[in-house]
């Protein structure tokens, strides 16, 4: 399951990473490339059956904090 999924990772950067190098697109690049790691990150993660994380709570901390920060709203 892993050969496939590092396959489906490995034919997408084959085809969008060339192109992004011929523009000279380097920030785009980048960018690309760090959500693609992460990308492959959690999937590893989710077909090895670990612990993958929820991005959920990080967001709703995030959002409290800045809710508590400028409307003064106390969500407890």
């Amino acid at each position: 399951m892993i050969v496939f999924l590092i396959a489906a990772f490995a034919v997408i950067l084959i085809v969008e990473v060339p192109a992004m190098i011929k523009k000279r697109q380097w920030r785009e690049l980048a960018v690309y490339s760090v959500l693609m790691a992460i990308a492959i990150a959690v999937s590893v993660m989710y077909v090895l059956d670990l612990n993958v994380p929820n991005p959920v709570k990080n967001s709703q901390y995030t959002v409290k904090g800045l809710a508590e920060y400028l409307f003064g709203l106390s969500y407890d």
